[in-house]
C-alpha cells in the first residue's frame, strides 16, 4: 500500500494574506524556519511565495520589501490533493522544477508537502538499516 500526501504533508501550514509586505512575509519565514508561505485571499489559496522568490528580489532592498505579497508569489500554484500517494506527488514536483505543493481538498488549503516531507517518507519506507554512516 503506497503512502498517502496526508500522512507526511504539514497540516494547517502557516499562511500569508495577499495584501501583506515582503518584509512581514520575510519576518514570519525566518522566524517559523519554513522556506514556502501559501497566499490566501478570503481563505482561498491564490499563490505560493518562497524565501528564493523573496531573495531573487532582494530581501535587503526596502524599497522590494515593502511590496505587497500579492505582486512577488507565484499565482495558480500546482497543488496536489491529500489522498494522492506520495510517489505521484513527488514525480509531479520533479517533472514541474518545484519544492513544494500546496495540499487542496474541496478547494480549501489543508496542508503543504514538501521536498523535506518526502525526503523523509522515503526514508522511512526504506527501513531504519538504509541509513548508513558517512564514516
Amino acid at each position: 500500500m503506497s503512502t498517502l500526501v496526508r500522512e507526511v504533508m504539514t497540516a494547517d501550514p502557516l499562511v500569508v494574506s495577499i495584501d501583506e509586505t515582503l518584509e512581514h512575509a520575510w519576518a514570519m519565514m525566518n522566524e517559523q524556519g519554513c522556506r514556502h508561505l501559501p497566499v490566501v485571499e478570503e481563505g482561498q489559496l491564490v499563490g505560493i511565495l518562497s524565501m528564493t522568490d523573496i531573495g531573487r528580489l532582494g530581501a535587503t532592498v526596502p524599497s522590494l520589501m515593502a511590496r505587497s505579497v500579492g505582486d512577488s508569489m507565484t499565482r495558480h500554484p500546482f497543488t496536489v490533493g491529500p489522498d494522492e500517494p506520495i510517489d505521484s506527488a513527488a514525480a509531479q514536483m520533479g517533472i514541474r522544477k518545484v519544492n513544494c505543493l500546496p495540499v487542496v481538498a474541496s478547494g480549501k488549503l489543508v496542508g503543504i508537502l514538501t521536498t523535506y516531507d518526502l525526503l523523509d517518507a522515503f526514508v522511512r519506507q526504506l527501513g531504519p538499516h538504509s541509513v548508513r554512516s558517512s564514516r
